[in-house]
């Protein structure tokens, strides 16, 4: 097993190394002067060559990617082009305000999704199958951002329940002292619990947004692998043994968590990467406005620097994943054991049937 999860392992670093190399590749590749975005259309071409000098765009290509890289190695990602900042203090900073609604999130699309897609495959083809399909089709087929601003019109405008949607803290909330730069874990450190309950608070339309939005798709995946394996010879058979519909469900919904739990970290690594609209609803000070502004400027450091540690997170994920997976299935490990014995013995798929 842990030769298994070596090899995973490497596979991710040749896979990080292909993806700061096609980032570089590609976000150089990009069409305008970087220079020209930060003088000015007016700019006279001695200025432009100027700042490509200082910010060493004017050397050859192979020569930047390898400065790049072993830039990247060290941990250095570079610096903004129009703000001068570090690239990874940036990073480090506005990571954390992405994940305080990010991880809430995505645990209340898992507990909808799980529940309403285990309710309709459970009662296939009646009354609640045929609603959760309407609202899972309407859900899917609304843009994020749509649900985002449906919300604030509801519990903002209409209700006035929810807080307006300018960012992390009010005009009269206290910022705390700066003291590991993540403003959550800063207003616990000075004992500010008010502060903290504003921050989740104005977080809650975010949360909300997310679950909704990823609840459908994660419902339909449950719905959809439930249904198979309930249709499958095994489940048959443990009916035929006289289980009880509870526990053959409950079999059934063991033999499918391997599958849910790769598409949740798929869902994970989408709604990380795609969080720059819904924080610009919300004037979020996450990592995706960040991100999102950076590519409208054409400022290299911050496009590569995204995309590098979204890649990264992702690639994490999936590690993470295959070694969660291989611990708690026996077939996988079977399968990934160096042993041939040990993988012709590999059981076949099978639900587990109490006499």
């Amino acid at each position: 097993m842990i030769r298994y999860i070596l090899s995973r392992l490497l596979i991710a670093v040749l896979l990080l190394w292909g993806l700061v190399t096609l980032s570089f590749a590609l976000v150089s590749l990009l069409p305008g002067d970087p220079a020209v975005a930060l003088l000015g259309e007016y700019a006279t071409p001695a200025d432009v060559a100027r700042i490509n000098a200082e910010l060493g765009l004017d050397k050859p290509f192979v020569e930047r990617y390898f400065d790049y890289l072993f830039r990247t190695l060290r941990g250095d990602l570079g610096t903004s082009f129009f703000t001068g900042s570090s690239v990874s203090e940036e990073l480090w900073t506005r990571l954390p305000n992405t994940l305080v609604y990010l991880v809430p999130g995505l645990l209340l699309a898992l507990v909808i999704g799980l529940g309403l897609g285990a309710m309709a495959a459970y009662r296939a083809g009646r009354f609640a199958d045929r609603s959760f399909t309407v609202v899972v089709s309407i859900l899917m087929a609304m843009p994020e951002f749509v649900l985002a601003l449906l919300l604030l019109f509801i519990f903002y405008q209409q209700l006035q329940i929810a807080p307006a949607p300018l960012g992390m803290l009010s005009a009269t909330d206290i910022t705390p002292p700066k003291v590991t730069g993540w403003l959550p874990v800063d207003a616990v450190l000075a004992g500010q619990w008010g502060t903290l309950g504003s921050i989740f608070n104005r977080a809650g339309l975010l949360i909300l947004t997310l679950g909704l939005f990823f609840a459908a798709p994660f419902g339909k995946t449950v719905r959809t692998g439930l249904l198979q394996i309930l249709n499958s010879p095994q489940i048959e058979f443990a009916k035929a043994c006289g289980l009880r519909p509870s526990q053959v469900f409950r079999y059934a919904l063991t033999d499918v968590r391997g599958a849910l739990m790769t598409y949740m970290v798929l869902l994970f690594a989408a709604a990380l990467s795609g969080a720059a609209i819904v924080e610009s609803v919300f004037s979020w000070p996450g990592v995706g406005g960040w991100s999102l502004d950076g590519v409208l400027k054409g400022d290299v450091p911050v496009i590569q620097g995204f995309v590098l540690v979204m890649g990264a997170t992702s690639l994490l994920g999936y590690v993470i994943l295959d070694a969660l997976i291989t611990l708690l299935d026996p077939r996988t490990r079977a399968i990934a054991a160096p042993s041939r014995r040990m993988r012709e013995a590999a059981p076949a798929p099978a639900v587990a049937v109490a006499s």
